[in-house]
């Protein structure tokens, strides 16, 4: 039997006075030993790492989350924020809006919404708010958690988010915590409860370097810089986290109302596109924040996205962009798992019967397993075919596992499709970048920061 949740809240509370530790690793556990979390989160999810021009990037195959279309994701949280408006208190009460509400924490469940029976929040307070602290069920990484709200309101990016960030890590030292963006496209997949997401792990954003360094006048405390990422990343340092938070506050200000015809920037139109990820964790020398710029406008060319993935990657990607893939690990959908062995396969068998890269293209067409893959698969072949023909000699892969091998028992992947996806991945991320790492995308930079350096007004 597990505590009752004003058990958990008391204990949690009782904890945190004492070592803050000690209250995640009791939050935690209960959370295992209800079955509400994986212990061994490596069984529900495929991953490796891979090289690219901008460093590592982690690529993971989630066993345990469904698939989900942006557009799905927009729609409900405009119906979220309808529902809101229609819902009773009473109802409000009895059946909670959406995954996160802390009524979720001992709900009995319905025919319509299930129960979470071992879901147990601890109390915070962030930003002179009470906030919980939950561990995902989906667990992208080690002790994935997530601060949420205990009001149902929809995600918001402003300068008290700064504020939150900050008491967070100044409670949890040892973790990292961050912001997914509020607007759709570019936000996660839950749009109507405000939330952060955090852990302990370090991503590969938070190794990479920066390109250039920059000043914001009159924050001499802060320490600003470009990084050497796929996305446009701005990192800010400094031991004072009031420095800090006025320094971030200013670049959200300026980027709330930048555009760039050049770079396919508008800050808004009938609706605002501008925001951004907010990322935070602790060094020896104070605080790191990374402020990632985000867009979600679209076009009659981008109907998904100007700074979204084209459809020519929905094959391995069509979902949000978010914090967790911004910060270079690659949430891709569970059908690969089936998916990418049958490709590879087709590959390994059309190297070993010598076929066409036209004949190849056909044979996975034919297949509604590979036919979305047929383009990428065969444009690998063209160039990498004889990597295929020393599989059954040095990878081991036998005639069964060549057609019909699946990742959630059998982690045979071919070093080439790995680093493939991996390239794929930083493609991805690349189109996410507002400021394109080409002549273009450097003169934006240099405006944006002008601008922001060299602003009059005190944040």
């Amino acid at each position: 039997m597990l505590p009752t949740p004003a058990e958990v809240h008391a204990a949690f509370t009782e904890l945190m006075s004492i070592d803050p530790n000690s209250a995640v690793t009791y939050l935690y556990e209960l959370g295992v030993s209800s079955g509400y979390l994986q212990a061994e989160d490596s069984k529900q999810r495929i991953c490796w790492t891979g090289q690219c021009p901008y460093g590592n990037l982690e690529c993971t195959i989630n066993l345990s989350k469904p698939e989900k279309d942006p557009l799905e994701i927009a729609s409900a949280a405009q119906l979220a924020v309808s529902d809101r408006a229609e819902q009773s208190t009473e109802q409000e009460q009895l059946v909670p809006q959406c995954e996160l509400c802390w009524q979720n924490e001992g709900f009995s469940g319905t025919p319509k919404y299930p129960a979470k029976p071992g879901l147990r929040i601890g109390p915070l307070v962030l930003g002179g708010e009470r906030w919980g602290l939950q561990f995902s069920p989906h667990s992208y990484y080690p002790e994935h958690c997530i601060a949420l709200s205990e009001e149902h309101r929809p995600m918001n990016v402003d300068e008290t988010s700064f504020e939150r960030l900050l008491d967070f890590v100044d409670l949890f030292p040892f973790y990292f915590i961050g912001s997914n963006a509020d607007l759709p496209i570019v936000g996660g997949s839950i749009l109507s409860h405000n939330h952060y997401q955090g852990g302990r792990y370090v991503f590969p954003l938070m190794k990479a370097p920066l390109t250039r360094s920059f000043e914001l006048e009159g924050l001499t405390e802060v320490k600003c810089g470009i990084v050497k990422w796929p996305a446009s990343v701005i990192r800010l340092n400094s031991p004072n986290r009031i420095a800090l938070s006025r320094a971030a506050a200013r670049i959200l200000t300026a980027w709330r109302t930048f555009s760039c015809d050049a770079c396919n920037i508008i800050a808004a139109s009938s609706a605002q596109h501008n925001t951004l990820n907010a990322i935070v964790h602790k060094v020896d020398s104070g605080y790191v924040m990374d402020l990632v710029l985000r867009n979600n406008r679209t076009d009659a060319q981008h109907p998904w996205g100007i700074f979204h993935p084209d459809e020519s990657l929905h094959h391995l990607k069509k979902e949000n962009i978010g914090l967790i893939e911004i910060m270079g690990r690659a949430i891709l959908p569970a059908r690969l798992a089936h998916e990418l062995p049958l490709v590879q396969g087709e590959l390994i068998q059309a190297a070993h019967q010598g076929l066409s890269t036209s004949e190849l293209t056909i044979r996975l067409r034919d297949n509604f397993q590979t036919a979305s893959h047929a383009t990428w698969a065969s444009t690998i072949y063209q160039g990498k075919s004889e990597m295929f023909l020393l599989s059954s000699a040095q990878g081991g892969y036998t005639e069964q596992e060549r057609d019909t091998s699946d990742l959630s028992t059998s982690n045979h992947l071919h070093p080439v499709i790995q680093s493939e996806v991996t390239q794929s991945f930083t493609k991805i991320l690349e189109a996410t970048g507002v400021f394109k790492q080409n002549p273009t995308g450097t003169t934006g930079w240099n405006t944006f920061i002008d601008l922001t350096a060299n602003r009059s007004m005190r944040v």
